[in-house]
């Protein structure tokens, strides 16, 4: 016996809802296999690199690239042990916490970041930014950034701050 439930979604809403959904789940895998066939790097990588490389001496408490990463400290910890036995990433103990410990860019690492980026941003074009009509690139970035949940969105918008006037 079928039950058929009332929805409370028009049409246009389920639409909207199914594209998003679509775009949750097929684009990070899309991403990962084509950062990683371009740059040997998957996403994730990438983020830890990049936020490693945009600190003045690449060097930065696990904790706070976590955050930036939006990642768990588990899987934080399982991905910068590969990037260390790739030479990408060294760890440090904090000197004032001995519990903490520094994520730093090795000189491999960096090389690696700068020669990803340039196919990096090229990917961000392809998958993202020529897809999206210039006249609304300023609302679609609002609407994202609604999507977000709040803690997100002030993170990202402190980061930000360097690229709005």
């Amino acid at each position: 016996m079928s039950v058929e439930s009332p929805t409370t979604l028009s049409a246009q809403d389920e639409l909207l809802w199914r594209r998003f959904s679509a775009v949750l789940t097929t684009v990070p895998a899309a991403l990962d296999e084509h950062l990683r066939s371009m740059t040997g790097l998957n996403h994730f990588q990438f983020t830890i690199l990049s936020t490693l490389a945009a600190q003045p001496d690449g060097t930065l408490q696990l904790a706070d690239v976590a955050r930036a990463a939006d990642s768990s400290l588990s899987r934080l910890s399982h991905t910068v042990s590969k990037l260390e036995a790739d030479g990408l990433v060294a760890r440090r103990v904090c000197d004032h916490d001995r519990r903490a410990n520094w994520a730093v860019l090795t000189e491999d690492g960096a090389a690696t970041v700068a020669r990803a980026q340039v196919a990096y941003d090229t990917l961000k074009r392809e998958a993202l930014i020529d897809r999206v009509p210039e006249h609304l690139r300023e609302q679609f970035t609002e609407v994202l950034t609604q999507l977000l949940p709040g803690a997100v969105a002030q993170q990202c918008q402190a980061l930000d701050a360097n690229l709005t006037p």
